[in-house]
């Protein structure tokens, strides 16, 4: 029973269609689908993936002259791509630009069934922490909407507002593009992919230096970088660059009193790769300086022991295990496999998507716009997967 007959049944009142007062909201657009990211203050409803909804939808829209806006509270993450009305609609003033929508996209949030007054196309988006047919949009027509669900992984919900994986996320954004562009009229969307795995962080982007040039950090997007000094051991740059913004180091090696003296304010995080020449009073003296730090080993489990007897009063020694393409169910008898990365690392004046591209590559990308690469299965690639979006070519 959906939830509206439930509360009219114990009510012993009538269902009717609602009316909402709308109020005026500009826009500088005629044609356009909407976009709400917004979740109800839960982050099982957070779809992580709408960004690359919006770049397969983009072209195919701009095509027709259709324009993307996106909806939702003021900590909705912005989109590339869209015109901004995020923090800015009153819930009437959405009403009005619902109203003026060729499709509407969202998870299983209020402008849903805002939409549904107006019978709008809608796809909408349900996490596995609730029976999708006790919330579907009340008033639109079935050849109006499209549903998509989560794989179940439970056999039941969770009804958890705060899930871990989140369930939502395991949508294929190919699937939510293909539905909101057929909604739109545009049938010829075939996607060249097929999506097996996106890592938990590839929405959040990462930008790391091997110290080849001194970066701006606001112009990238980020409000610190990574200094990579396991790749490039510089002081003298490490200097310019925490000079000019604060910044992570990931280091195999000690770093000097000089740098630690003078910039400690401005280390955001250090992480030390333990190896068979190692510096346990190192540690003493970030610990000292009060500098957020964790250890980590790629040894085998004998030596790693060995590492947490001598750093026994700094914290754990995380060792970080082998891994492989056979680890990861959703990659096992994949042939064709290629992945996009939000994880860049900059040489000179290049963008590679990781660090075994870094090594292995003879030149990266002029940005962070990049195509699809063949992965590279080797451990120190899969170390880095969670920044990746593994897929299939057809």
């Amino acid at each position: 029973m959906h939830v509206l007959e439930a509360y009219a049944l114990q009510s012993d009142l009538k269902i009717d269609k609602p009316f909402v007062y709308e109020k005026f909201f500009p826009l500088a657009v005629d044609k356009f689908i909407t976009i709400d990211t917004s979740n109800l203050g839960t982050s099982a409803l957070t779809y992580d993936h709408w960004q690359l909804v919006v770049d397969l939808i983009y072209p195919k829209l701009e095509e027709r002259g259709i324009k993307i806006v996106q909806l939702g509270n003021k900590e909705c993450i912005p989109l590339q791509k869209c015109y901004m009305a995020i923090g800015q609609c009153s819930f009437n003033q959405k009403a009005y630009v619902l109203r003026k929508s060729l499709v509407h996209a969202c998870p299983n949030n209020e402008s849903s069934h805002v939409a549904s007054i107006y019978n709008k196309k809608s796809v909408v988006l349900f996490s596995n922490n609730c029976y999708p047919k006790q919330f579907l949009p009340y008033w639109t027509d079935p050849s109006c909407l499209e549903i998509l669900t989560a794989p179940k992984l439970t056999k039941k919900p969770s009804f958890n507002p705060n899930e871990a994986p989140k369930s939502i996320n395991y949508i294929k954004p190919e699937d939510v593009a293909r539905k909101i562009l057929n909604f739109a009229g545009i049938v010829t969307f075939v996607p060249e992919f097929r999506t097996l795995r996106i890592g938990q962080s590839f929405r959040q982007k990462r930008i790391e230096s091997d110290l080849t040039r001194l970066l701006n950090a606001e112009k990238l997007g980020v409000s610190s970088l990574i200094m990579r000094m396991d790749l490039n051991f510089n002081e003298e740059a490490l200097g310019r660059q925490l000079q000019a913004c604060a910044c992570s180091i990931i280091t195999n090696k000690p770093l000097s009193d000089g740098i630690l003296d003078k910039y400690h304010k401005k280390i955001v995080e250090l992480v030390y790769y333990i190896e068979d020449d190692n510096d346990p009073d190192f540690i003493r003296k970030i610990k000292e300086k009060s500098i957020n730090y964790l250890l980590r080993s790629r040894k085998d489990k004998t030596q790693t022991n060995d590492f947490k007897l001598d750093y026994l009063d700094y914290g754990l020694v995380h060792r970080i295990d082998k891994k492989s393409k056979k680890d990861f169910k959703e990659l096992k008898g994949k042939k064709k496999l290629y992945y996009k990365s939000n994880h860049f690392i900059i040489h000179d004046n290049s963008f590679y998507p990781c660090t075994s591209a870094l090594l292995r590559l003879k030149q990266g990308a002029p940005s962070m716009e990049h195509e699809p690469y063949e992965i590279i299965d080797e451990p120190l690639f899969w170390e880095e997967e969670e920044h990746f979006h593994f897929f299939e070519k057809k």
